[in-house]
């Protein structure tokens, strides 16, 4: 695969989350291009319950993705983060989900670490270390409805 734009490779990881919820029988709104903090609207029609994802998409296979501030992260008990990396080898993305509470207080961390050892400013949030930790994230949007 050669090297797509970054709103190109944005916009697939966008409507490949979309395509997911949607064969689990979500209803999955893109929102307008550029909003902020908000990528997609879902809402599950057996329950009611709503939710709002930011998607964050990479080409590569990466072990962070660079965000905005904490501080003008989206957040809120029904705001997650779908984090996904292309697989060549599968010809898909990987994906991990985490709710913005612990998206914020990550980026937080990180920056705070780079602040503390005198390095410019670098907001992202990355994997955690161990693989069992990586699996539970892939576990969580594997099996991620909206909460009620």
């Amino acid at each position: 695969m050669a090297k797509l734009q970054n709103d190109l490779i944005g916009n697939a990881g966008v409507h490949y989350v979309a395509f997911k919820l949607a064969l689990r029988g979500m209803i999955v709104l893109p929102t307008i291009r550029n909003t902020a903090g908000i990528d997609l609207l879902v809402y599950e029609p057996a329950t009611g319950a709503q939710a709002s994802l930011q998607v964050k998409t990479s080409q590569k296979k990466v072990k962070f993705w660079p965000t905005g501030r904490h501080g003008r992260l989206a957040s809120g008990p029904r705001v997650f983060y779908v984090f996904l990396r292309y697989s060549k080898a599968c010809q898909t993305f990987e994906a991990y989900l985490e709710t913005s509470a612990a998206v914020v207080a990550r980026v937080k961390a990180n920056a705070d670490d780079y602040a503390d050892r005198g390095r410019k400013e670098f907001t992202f949030w990355d994997l955690p270390d161990t693989l069992a930790e990586q699996e539970q994230l892939k576990h969580a949007w594997e099996t991620w409805k909206p909460p009620q």
